[in-house]
């Protein structure tokens, strides 16, 4: 059978690339709808980014800790729900940990060891329970200095919102990533067939070549973290840049952690909360809420081997050792 010939829509946003693939003329005015999406997109970055002086983000920031600042919904939103998932994963994840990731090089790409001295004065710096929302609905102030950064969910935000809106157009069938870590997808890949679902190949972090399995994602969203591209040595040690922002040091332990949830701004912020949580923790935390789907990468007993951990995922969506 011929390979099936999709629409792909790409738009560079986010410091990332994304893309939306949808089935040609179905429904016909599905790529008027997919542009406009990519344009909701940037314009999320023009009102999210931290890089951006005149962004929501930007302006919190740096008047936050003296005064309330109005935000718009979007930020609003963002806010409230990184606030959410923070409390919901006592502490793991935390929208404010970004002075960490200075400390210990990783924003600049320069990954070093701090002192025990600099990650207590960024540790004084981080939490997002100093994050207060005025009583008007519109404004937010900072109880502390902290700063915010979108990083570990404005892509899963930003997929969200572009999802929304082509549901709302009557665009059924579709997939939507950003940067491969997060994405979206709805209906079915292949309309000959009754199959459901969007097929997402899982490779070895380490050895991209090699394809662990695959993943269906029906009507679902997922968001993968790891340190693969992003880690330092250190006497011997390697230190990754997912950083525990409850105490200032990386996590290790889990090679990646992928999320599959309804929701691609919580599977982004949860897998990310749940690779710092440690493996044990996230299956606890995944059993007491099945929405949570969850698939673990951990190390294996030989070297460039690896042990696959799954967690309310079944055998459908699951197909381990298959290529998409």
């Amino acid at each position: 059978m011929p390979s099936p010939i999709w629409l792909e829509f790409a738009q560079r946003a986010m410091a990332c690339q994304f893309e939306i693939l949808l089935h040609p003329e179905h429904p016909k005015h599905g790529p008027e709808v997919a542009v406009q999406a990519l344009e909701l997109v940037c314009f999320l970055e023009q009102t999210l980014s931290v890089y951006i002086p005149t962004s929501d983000l930007s302006r919190l920031n740096a008047r936050g800790h003296e005064t309330p600042v109005t935000v718009s919904l979007p930020t609003m939103e963002l806010l409230r729900l990184a606030v959410d998932i923070h409390r919901d994963t006592q502490g793991a994840f935390d929208i404010t940990a970004a002075k960490l990731s200075e400390v210990w090089g990783f924003s600049s790409r320069k990954g070093a060891m701090p002192t025990q001295e600099a990650i207590q004065e960024a540790l004084r710096r981080v939490g997002s329970d100093a994050i207060a929302f005025e009583d008007s609905g519109a404004s937010i102030c900072f109880k502390k200095p902290i700063a915010v950064n979108p990083g570990g969910i404005g892509k899963g935000y930003a997929i969200d919102q572009a999802a929304a809106m082509l549901l709302d157009q009557g665009v059924e069938e579709f997939v939507i990533h950003g940067g491969k870590s997060s994405a979206r997808a709805h209906g079915r890949q292949l309309l000959s067939q009754t199959e459901p679902g969007w097929k997402i190949a899982v490779r070895h972090p380490e050895q991209t070549q090699s394809v662990l399995g695959t993943l269906l994602l029906q009507n679902a969203a997922l968001g993968t973290s790891g340190p693969a591209n992003q880690y330092f040595y250190f006497r011997g040690v390697r230190y990754g840049h997912i950083i525990d922002p409850r105490t200032g040091w990386p996590t290790q332990g889990v090679l990646s952690l992928t999320v599959v949830h309804p929701s691609a701004a919580w599977a982004d912020a949860l897998a990310t909360g749940l690779y710092v949580m440690g493996i044990e923790q996230a299956i606890a935390y995944c059993e007491a809420r099945p929405e949570v789907g969850m698939l673990a990468i951990l190390p294996g007993e030989r070297a460039g081997d690896v042990e696959v951990v799954t967690c309310n995922l079944n055998d459908q969506q699951w197909l381990p050792g298959i290529e998409a």
